[in-house]
C-alpha cells in the first residue's frame, strides 16, 4: 500500500521560480534568490526548472524542490521532463520531487518508463496533466501529486480565463493529492482551491516575473 506521507503538506503554497525565455533572470543564482525571497514571504516549496538551478538551490533552501527540465524537441509536444536522462539529471541535482508532463501526447519515451524510474528511486512524481483521463492514468502509474498545470495548453481542453477549478474538482474527486497550477494570480484563487480540497497550490509568473507583471499593469494605461 502506498504511504500517505508526502513531502508537500496539505495547504502548502509552492512558488514556481522560473524565467521567461530570454529574460535576464534566466540564471540559477537569480532564480534561487527569488525563491528565497518567496520563502521569506510564506512559500513552503519551490518549483524550479533546470538541473543547474535545482543543484544551486538545493544547498541553499530547506524546503522541498519540485524539479523539472524544459526541452523543445522536434516532433514532440511535451517539454517538461520527458526523458529518463532528464530525471537522472534532476535526481543528481538534488530534486526530491520530479515534475513530468503526463499528457496523452506523442512523447520521446513511454510515460510508464519515466514514472517507474522516478518511483524506483524514491522520488515523488508531480504529474502535470490537462484532463481527468490523464490524471487517472498518472495515479495508476504512481504519481504522488496531480497538478492542473497543462490545462488549456493542449488540444484536449480549452484555456480558461483563470485557474481551471472544474478540472481541479474532478481531480479531487478521484482521491488524488490535487494541486492547482496554472493562471493562479490572487489570494481568492488560492483560497478557493484550498476550500475545494486542493492539497496545495502553485503560483508562479504572477509574482516571480517582473516582465509579465508590468505588462499586465500597463495594459490599461494610456501614454
Amino acid at each position: 500500500m502506498k504511504s500517505s506521507y508526502s513531502k508537500l503538506k496539505r495547504c502548502d503554497i509552492v512558488v514556481s521560480s522560473q524565467a521567461i525565455t530570454g529574460s535576464p533572470l534566466m540564471d540559477p543564482e537569480a532564480l534561487t534568490r527569488i525563491g528565497l525571497d518567496a520563502i521569506a514571504g510564506g512559500a513552503n516549496a519551490l518549483r524550479l526548472a533546470g538541473a543547474d538551478t535545482v543543484a544551486f538551490a538545493s544547498t541553499r533552501v530547506d524546503v522541498p524542490i519540485i524539479g523539472l527540465i524544459k526541452t523543445n524537441r522536434v516532433g514532440y509536444e511535451p517539454r517538461i521532463t520527458a526523458t529518463s536522462e532528464e530525471i537522472q539529471q534532476l535526481m543528481e541535482a538534488g530534486a526530491q520531487i520530479i515534475a513530468i508532463d503526463a499528457t496523452h501526447r506523442k512523447r520521446p519515451e513511454p510515460l510508464e518508463r519515466l514514472f517507474q524510474i522516478a518511483v524506483s528511486n524514491s522520488l515523488e512524481v508531480f504529474a502535470d496533466i490537462a484532463t481527468l483521463e490523464e490524471a487517472q492514468r498518472s495515479m495508476d502509474l504512481g504519481a504522488t501529486y496531480i497538478a492542473t498545470t497543462m490545462s488549456g495548453y493542449t488540444d484536449a481542453r480549452a484555456l480558461t480565463e483563470g485557474p481551471d477549478f472544474e478540472l481541479l474538482e474532478g481531480v479531487i474527486a478521484l482521491g488524488a493529492k490535487a494541486v492547482l497550477e496554472g493562471r493562479v494570480s490572487t489570494s481568492a484563487h488560492i483560497q478557493q482551491a484550498l476550500d475545494l480540497g486542493a492539497h496545495s497550490v502553485v503560483i508562479g509568473r504572477a509574482i516571480t516575473s517582473p516582465q509579465s507583471i508590468l505588462r499586465g499593469i500597463l495594459e490599461g494605461v494610456k501614454r
